[in-house]
């Protein structure tokens, strides 16, 4: 399925679970963890955290699917990453990820979603799309809100990893822990909120916070449209490829 839930007491705990391929966002991985969500037992958890299998969270959307599964042309032939971002950011409960190694992408994507993030000490932040000719149009609209214009733009522009000290000193990380403690020391940071408020407050709290920066899923999705489709064919056939990207006949057409 791509990912599997399990209960650990009154915290669901969804894990993407294809290491082969470092969690990348695939339509089965998608599929599979909306299908957890929607699960009778995900709808007894009071809190939700999420964690990646292997040695990365999430290395980013499917290269493949962006090029074959019509999510760059908005003609998509099944879910997409952002209806698990949509979903997530929806939930009325409070929302963890537990984070580790490479976080790239749609994987930093989603954790821009979350309520909190349990970082371990190896883990790395990156929006690398920019260099495939595609955007973060998630990360776009939801870094802004959270570290500001500036910041924003410089980790979208340059590409560059963000280590976890860094990641939390521009308020991208909640918690920083020891590798291998993140899963469980989310657990806990969650249970310690939800045994000691009660759920309509929580979910009142949580309206009121995407009220106050309120997110346009329907501009989001369609800001991918407004990419040149020459731009990032290129962009993603290269690394489907395991080539350099060549951009200079687009910059040469524009001069």
């Amino acid at each position: 399925m791509g990912a599997r839930f399990e209960l650990r007491g009154t915290v669901g705990l969804l894990t993407l679970a294809e290491p082969e391929r470092r969690n990348a966002l695939s339509t089965s991985l998608v599929e599979g963890a909306l299908a957890a969500l929607a699960s009778p037992e995900a709808s007894r958890a009071r809190a939700l955290v999420v964690a990646g299998e292997g040695r990365a969270f999430c290395a980013g959307a499917n290269i493949g699917d962006l090029l074959g599964a019509g999510w760059m042309t908005g003609a998509p032939t099944g879910p997409t990453p952002m209806d698990l971002f949509q979903a997530i950011d929806a939930d009325r409960r409070v929302t963890i990820a537990a984070t580790h190694g490479l976080v790239l992408g749609g994987g930093c994507e989603l954790t821009l979603c979350c309520d909190l993030v349990v970082a371990a000490e190896d883990t790395s932040f990156a929006l690398p799309e920019l260099g495939l000719g595609v955007m973060p149009n998630t990360g776009l609209a939801r870094l802004v809100q959270l570290v500001g214009r500036r910041r924003a733009m410089d980790v979208i522009l340059t590409r560059r990893r963000v280590e976890a000290p860094e990641a939390s000193t521009l308020g991208l990380v909640s918690r920083i822990v020891p590798v291998g403690e993140q899963v469980e020391a989310a657990i806990a940071l969650a249970r310690s909120i939800t045994d000691e408020v009660p759920p309509g407050a929580l979910a009142a709290v949580k309206a009121a916070a995407r009220r106050a920066a309120p997110l346009d899923w329907d501009f989001v999705r369609a800001i991918l449209g407004d990419i040149p489709e020459a731009e990032w064919r290129e962009g993603l056939g290269s690394f489907a490829e395991r080539r350099k990207a060549d951009f200079s006949r687009f910059w040469n057409a524009d001069a």
